[in-house]
């Protein structure tokens, strides 16, 4: 059996566990840190120890998968927050150049998550300033970047008088912290070049189509081109579903495979709309997935080795989180009736269903009669499904799941684990239970009342849809909140 080491962002189930649950459905053995040596929204990793893990573990894997946020910064939020130099920084990766210096072939996966710029005044994740002043830089970010593109006059207007109500200081220091992440992403580019890593991912996590962190990225493909090396470095939306891509990537490369994807676009249109928190159309973060996992699109249908059947919105995405542009979605031509006769068709054929109609969920009008049409057993004929948070999120996944399931003697129990985990969290967690616990939370409820109305809620909903299936799961809110949850079936 194959082992890939993975270091990933942080402690969270997206970033910790399914790495190890896709690389199952593929037949591998995916090494992990001890989980408490991870950050999480409080606290920073343990960088020595990780780096101490990773040149204990590294010379007997096939390939390693690592998180630069984490061996460099602590973690993703750390990332955002860190006021270490560039300098000190650099020195936590020093473990994995001497792993590299021992072990020259060894294949390491690198990613890094490019800075972030939050259109939100919530410093949750930022730091302590970003609830007075978030908006406002993410304002003047936008406009200035706009007006450099565009030479619109208004957006140079609007950028100086935004600039003119951030205070000195606090615009310093961000753009202290983005051109010292910036740096790090270029020495990175670099060592790549120096084939340092096989392969580096570059990927965008909350991002629009103007503003400080798109300028870097143009600087940075500028200077992946010049490198030469547009095969092995990517820059794309994503950020929570990279490791578990690279898992992907790693195996089929280890099978000597490049599995070749189609996608089905329902409605067809809906491919062009740009995403919620991303800069692109669906189409094209799709697209960038599939590279980063090893693959390959091709535009028949009966020459992919899986079909991904996209439920896509038809006049914009919706935000079930936030419960934003509910309405969207659902605007005319749209027509549920293809997408649910396509995923029909699953046990015809290798087909995967990635559902990105709403950010933050899967979609609540066409989930119940899904399921209604196909039942359980028709869903697990699926070669993967997703429906989380963003939709690089999302594609990420499935394309993962589905890369990892097209395999030879690929593990059908693993599959199908996953993929009860995936109903049970993607849809009637999130799209169904959070709006109802974000509304006890708004009345007052505490943590442990919520948590006990998750379980029975996810309980009850799991027989109203699964009634020839019985299931049930263990939960937990992993960062004491409500925006992800850890939900596993119980063994």
């Amino acid at each position: 059996m194959h082992r890939i080491a993975v270091l990933p962002l942080d402690d969270r189930p997206c970033t910790y566990d399914f790495p190890a649950r896709i690389g199952a459905i593929g037949g591998v053995e995916v090494l992990l840190p001890p989980r408490e040596l991870l950050g999480n929204l409080e606290k920073l990793a343990d960088r020595a120890a990780l780096g101490a893990w990773l040149n204990e573990v590294g010379p007997s894997a096939d390939a390693l998968v690592v998180g630069l946020d984490t061996l460099g910064y602590g973690g993703l939020i750390p990332s955002r927050r860190s006021e270490d130099d560039l300098e000190t920084i650099m020195g936590y990766l020093a473990p994995l150049l001497r792993l590299k210096e021992a072990h020259p072939t060894k294949p390491i996966y690198a990613f890094n998550v490019t800075m972030r710029l939050s259109d939100s005044d919530v410093n949750e994740e930022e730091k302590p300033y970003w609830d007075k002043y978030g908006k406002l830089i993410y304002r003047w970010s936008f406009h200035q970047h706009r007006f450099k593109a565009e030479g619109n006059e208004e957006d140079r207007t609007i950028a100086n008088q935004t600039r003119r109500e951030i205070p000195p200081e606090i615009l310093e220091d961000y753009q202290g912290t983005r051109a010292r992440n910036f740096g790090f992403n270029q020495t990175m580019v670099r060592w790549t070049g120096g084939d340092v890593f096989d392969t580096l991912l570059l990927t965008q996590d909350d991002t629009s189509p103007f503003g400080l962190n798109v300028q870097e990225q143009h600087e940075l493909l500028d200077m992946i081109r010049t490198t030469r090396i547009e095969e092995r470095a990517l820059i794309y939306p994503g950020a929570d579903e990279v490791a578990s891509v690279l898992v992907a990537r790693a195996v089929n490369r280890l099978h000597g495979r490049t599995p070749q994807f189609a996608a089905s676009w329902h409605p067809l249109d809906g491919k062009r709309v740009v995403a919620m928190y991303e800069d692109r159309p669906l189409w094209q973060t799709l697209r960038g997935q599939i590279r980063a996992a090893g693959g390959k699109e091709v535009g028949d249908e009966a020459k992919a080795d899986v079909v991904i059947a996209v439920n896509t919105p038809a006049g914009g995405q919706g935000e079930l989180c936030l419960r934003t542009h509910l309405e969207r979605p659902d605007t005319p031509p749209r027509n549920l009736e293809p997408i649910i006769l396509t995923v029909e068709d699953a046990p015809k054929r290798p087909l995967a269903f990635a559902d990105v109609a709403y950010a933050n969920g899967a979609d609540p009008r066409l989930m119940p009669e899904l399921v209604q049409r196909t039942g359980y057993q028709g869903l697990m004929a699926l070669y993967g499904f997703a429906a989380w948070n963003t939709a690089g999120n999302t594609f990420g996944t499935l394309v993962a799941t589905a890369a990892m399931a097209s395999l030879p003697g690929a593990d059908r129990q693993a599959l199908a684990r996953f993929m009860t985990e995936r109903l049970a969290d993607d849809w009637l967690y999130q799209s169904v239970i959070r709006p109802e616990l974000q509304l006890a939370l708004a009345a007052g409820a505490d943590l442990a009342t919520l948590k006990a109305t998750l379980d029975a809620r996810l309980a009850a909903l799991w027989q109203q849809h699964f009634p020839d299936a019985p299931a049930t799961f263990k939960t937990f809110f992993p960062w004491k909140r409500l925006f992800e949850a850890g939900i596993f079936l119980n063994d």
